[in-house]
């Protein structure tokens, strides 16, 4: 049951493209630059150590027996106004995130590890801005500091935090594998879109992801 959820883990990390929706109708192109703090992705992280993948899916794939926490439901960000609402999403046919439409609900990636869980990243993602609805809450991404607090609360209610330990932009398209571990230290990464907006493709350049480890 493991080594086929470890399959499915590592086809995401080698193979997702975030896609960030761009603010198109202003007169000069939009950025959202987010200067790297910290160390870099793949050095916080470590090497993957699952098998190759086996094909997409296109929709969250349930981890194999019992949660050891519930699922989570919200994200409080720091600077941001209130928690923000989560939702579990999957992967596209292609490879890409399957992340909530709207920028002011988030992705949980709910085929890798958990927030609060005892091992693994728990992926938490969402689209920068819209054209359709505006700036969304992961915009506060582009200036965190580290030791910045996020707290994730389940659906239990328990409430999980974890300090801000680094933020990396990584020109598009891909993520490293290492992101969607669900073995190793426990972590919580943090994903959306940033650096210049190209308004042939309506996308943003990079993904930006911020890391964070617990807070005990």
């Amino acid at each position: 049951m493991r080594s086929a959820r470890v399959q499915h883990l590592v086809l995401v990390g080698a193979g997702v493209v975030l896609v960030g929706s761009g603010v198109a109708l202003v007169r000069t192109p939009p950025r959202a630059d987010a200067p790297d703090i910290g160390p870099p992705v793949a050095a916080a992280v470590g090497s993957p150590s699952a098998a190759a993948p086996t094909g997409p899916a296109d929709a969250p794939t349930p981890p194999a027996g019992p949660l050891a926490v519930p699922p989570p439901v919200t994200v409080s960000l720091p600077r941001t106004p209130g928690p923000v609402p989560l939702v579990p999403v999957g992967v596209l046919g292609a490879g890409a995130l399957q992340l909530p439409e709207r920028p002011t609900v988030l992705g949980w990636y709910a085929a890798g590890a958990v927030p609060g869980g005892p091992a693994g990243t728990a992926v938490i993602a969402g689209h920068v801005d819209s054209a359709r609805y505006g700036s969304g809450p992961l915009r506060r991404l582009l200036d965190v500091q580290q030791g910045d607090i996020v707290e994730v609360t389940d659906a239990g209610g328990a409430v999980h935090r974890y300090a801000v330990a680094s933020r990396t932009s990584i020109a598009k398209p891909g993520l490293p594998p290492e992101l969607f571990r669900v073995d190793g230290p426990a972590r919580l990464a943090l994903i959306t879109c940033g650096g210049a907006f190209d308004r042939r493709t309506g996308n943003y350049a990079d993904n930006v992801v911020v890391l964070a480890d617990p807070v005990p």
